[in-house]
């Protein structure tokens, strides 16, 4: 048994490699072509995030920090308006219990805590609200909704429809009956 192949066998390993050759660069075009849409794809996303993703995290960001402020500021102005004038004037009543309010020692030492003490003042955060929160355009949404479910029903109420009247077929046989006063679109015309 021989190991050469034979010339019909040859020609068709060759078409054979050519087809996959050729196959294999249409691979690389399609390939070539998905990393090129791959990559605008990133760019767009990019793009997206830069210009509603990242404002929007901002915005609740900024929302946060407001909020917290302003728990602050509330929390600095109990803690300076109530608790360090009630530790003053308790040192206060104590050194008078004990009759030592008049040392200059004790006064100075009532005085630190107020001056020690006390914590800076944060200011609130100014509101700059930028529009509606979530509740309202659902209120937003279910009032519109209401008002052109109105708008249709007058519409419909009101519109002049000609198909609405339609003549009695005793009416039109006979002539107008009930004393003469006739019903539908002739009521309005003259009478002959």
């Amino acid at each position: 048994m021989s190991l050469e192949l034979t010339r019909k066998r040859t020609k068709q390993l060759k078409k054979l490699r050519k087809q996959a050759d050729k196959l294999w660069a249409e691979q690389k075009v399609v390939a070539d072509h998905a990393a090129k849409i791959a990559r605008e794809a990133g760019h767009q996303a990019k793009a997206y995030s830069g210009e509603s993703l990242v404002p929007t995290a901002e915005r609740f960001v900024h929302r946060g920090v407001d909020a917290g402020r302003d728990t602050l500021s509330r929390a600095t102005k109990g803690w300076n308006g109530n608790v360090v004038p009630a530790i003053a004037s308790g040192l206060g009543s104590f050194a008078a219990l004990a009759q030592i309010a008049k040392d200059e020692r004790v006064k100075g030492a009532i005085d630190n805590v107020k001056k020690y003490a006390t914590v800076p003042e944060v200011k609130p955060s100014k509101s700059s609200r930028s529009g509606p929160n979530a509740f309202q355009w659902v209120l937003i949404g279910v009032g519109a909704v209401a008002v052109v479910t109105a708008g249709y029903a007058a519409w419909q109420t009101l519109r002049a429809d000609d198909d609405l009247w339609i003549p009695d077929t005793e009416d039109s046989v006979d002539g107008p009956s009930r004393g003469g006063i006739a019903d539908g679109p002739e009521a309005g015309s003259a009478q002959a």
